[in-house]
């Protein structure tokens, strides 16, 4: 019964792939093998009419389809019934040919078209398969082939042979016709045919895995192919047949090399980074942020007194050996630029594993991409303590000039004292008038000295306050004139030019004074100072009788004010009429090379 209905599945299957002319041609074998059965009835009698129909069921099933050979089974068994009924009608012989051809017909028929049905579906199935494995042996991306052997006749090729090798499908029939391809050897001999990985394989029994090959394309490119090449042997060890793929691994030789041009240029900074950090006594350390973990190399570890190998600790680990006076300012300034991804700038003391304190400059970089940051370290130790001696020095030499600038004060103060008490004892108009310049010349320089004690680096002077001292100090010598100052610069000069321009507008001041006003005669001096980016201006102007249309040049004081204006650089200009007073300019660069003036 099981076979039966699988008999009808397979009936109703090729019935509904129908074909007319198939169905004709196997009804056309059924008539013949029939009437090529009425032949042999004549020559020899009793001949079973399965003997001949069989056959041409079994022709239809393999040729024409499991349908046409159900046709042709089911006509013959319908002619086979006929001669049954007749036989039975007139009574003949039991089992008689007739009888044995109705029995043992269909199940016989049956059997053939299984075997039939079975063989076709087998070979249609070893088709596809033989057609879908050539296809996808023709769609593998390279250059691929199947060398028959033992002659070598190609027998599939890829469809990517063309492209890869730059060379037409049909250049290619069989092994020998490799040698017209583009192999080239390292001395850059040409391949010839037995070269090839496939060909070895073929002939030798070669197995070829990534073998590279220089290969010249028609259009004169050179390409690198990974090659890949193995024979096909049968159930007996024989070679059937070989395959051979080539691959174009041109981009990805060209980034290798490049890759390790990379690495070789790497390794040679490495190897002077390192050279460079041993030779200045560098550690080099870096900080995960994902996990926390530092790692020191061998001379950061010996910075800290543990031995000279690379070292792995936590953070908390570490800041026990940050000082603890500089360990919360520490951690601030590493998470701040942590968070920012800015450089890492820091100079800290640490405490070594015997308790020495060690002064440590530490600079590095945040690399985002890879949460970590990496730096350098070197110890400042030395150096430290030579920036804290000169600074002890610096302070004492200030403490020492402040001193000095006090006692020389002191002294010239003691000097004008001295000078002016000299001075009621004369009587002598013209002894006392040279008396009251010197008086003023040293308190200019008193004056200056005392600037210098109010100075924050005992190097410059506050113009503003050293010309109101100044015209203090002058103003005292003649009690009937009035010397007014109006000095808003906020300038510092510097000592080799404060000094000297104080003598100088000493010396005006006091020419001012002598001579401007006659005797008795009331009046006034005035001292005004402006200054822009480069010149410092100062006017001394005096509402007097003015110079004379000659005025000697003779005299101590005109030598003196012409040797200090030449002493700072400065030109004096000089605009007066008689009885219409005089106003004397100062210029004075303050870019002058080797002199500095500091605003405030």
């Amino acid at each position: 019964m099981g076979m039966w209905f699988r008999f009808r599945r397979i009936a109703l299957d090729q019935l509904c792939k129908f074909k007319l002319s198939n169905y004709a041609l196997a009804i056309g074998l059924a008539g013949i093998a029939i009437l090529f059965r009425a032949v042999l009835e004549a020559i020899a009698p009793g001949i079973a009419y399965f003997v001949v129909l069989l056959p041409a069921v079994v022709f239809a099933g393999a040729f024409l389809g499991t349908g046409p050979a159900i046709a042709t089974a089911g006509l013959g068994f319908f002619a086979i019934s006929i001669l049954f009924l007749r036989a039975a009608l007139f009574m003949w012989p039991p089992f008689n040919p007739v009888q044995l051809d109705a029995v043992i017909f269909l199940p016989a028929c049956m059997a053939v078209i299984w075997a039939t049905y079975a063989l076709r579906t087998s070979v249609l199935a070893a088709q596809l398969a033989e057609a879908r494995l050539t296809e996808v042996f023709r769609q593998i991306p390279g250059a691929a082939a199947v060398l028959e052997a033992p002659g070598g006749r190609l027998l599939m090729r890829s469809i990517q042979s063309d492209a890869v090798l730059g060379h037409a499908s049909k250049r290619m029939e069989h092994s020998d016709d490799l040698v017209n391809y583009g192999g080239v050897h390292s001395g850059g001999q040409p391949y010839e045919a037995d070269d090839y990985p496939i060909v070895r394989a073929l002939k030798n029994g070669e197995v070829i895995r990534a073998e590279l090959i220089k290969y010249r394309r028609p259009d004169g490119s050179l390409i690198d192919l990974e090659v890949h090449a193995g024979p096909v042997r049968g159930a007996d060890g024989r070679i059937l047949a070989s395959v051979g793929m080539a691959f174009d691994v041109s981009e990805r030789m060209d980034a290798e090399r490049r890759l390790q041009e990379s690495e070789t240029l790497y390794r040679a900074l490495a190897v002077r980074l390192r050279a460079a950090v041993d030779a200045c006594a560098l550690g080099i350390w870096e900080v995960d942020l994902s996990t926390g973990r530092i790692h020191l190399d061998a001379s950061f570890a010996a910075m800290l007194g543990m031995p000279p190998e690379p070292i792995e600790m936590t953070r908390a680990d570490f800041r026990e050996f940050i000082d603890p006076a500089d360990k919360q300012r520490v951690v601030q300034a590493f998470a701040g630029a942590a968070a920012q991804g800015s450089i890492y700038a820091d100079e800290y003391r640490m405490r070594t594993c015997q308790g020495d304190v060690r002064w440590i400059v530490s600079r590095g970089a945040v690399l985002a991409d890879v949460q970590k940051v990496v730096g350098i370290a070197g110890d400042i130790t030395e150096r430290r303590v030579r920036e804290d001696t000169l600074k002890d020095a610096l302070q004492a030499r200030d403490i020492l000039m402040h001193e000095a600038d006090h006692r020389i004060k002191n002294s010239l103060q003691l000097v004008i004292s001295m000078l002016r008490l000299q001075l009621t004892g004369v009587s002598d108009v013209h002894l006392k008038q040279i008396i009251g310049e010197t008086i003023a010349r040293v308190d200019a320089v008193a004056n200056a000295h005392l600037a210098l004690q109010t100075s924050p680096d005992l190097r410059s002077i506050e113009l503003d306050q050293m010309m109101k001292d100044l015209s203090g100090s002058i103003g005292l010598l003649n009690s009937s004139l009035a010397v007014r100052c109006d000095s808003k610069t906020g300038l510092w000069l510097d000592t080799d030019r404060a000094i000297p321009l104080g003598l100088l507008i000493s010396e005006l001041l006091t020419n001012a004074l002598k001579h401007a006003f006659p005797a008795g005669e009331k009046g006034e001096v005035c001292v005004e100072t402006r200054s822009d980016t480069n010149i410092l201006e100062i006017v001394i102007s005096d509402s007097g009788v003015g110079l004379p249309a000659k005025p000697s040049r003779t005299g101590l004081g005109t030598k003196v004010i012409a040797t200090l204006a030449k002493q700072i650089g400065a030109n004096i200009a000089v605009e007066s009429q008689p009885g219409c007073g005089t106003q004397i300019t100062i210029h004075l660069k303050l870019a002058k090379a080797g002199m500095s003036a500091l605003a405030v």
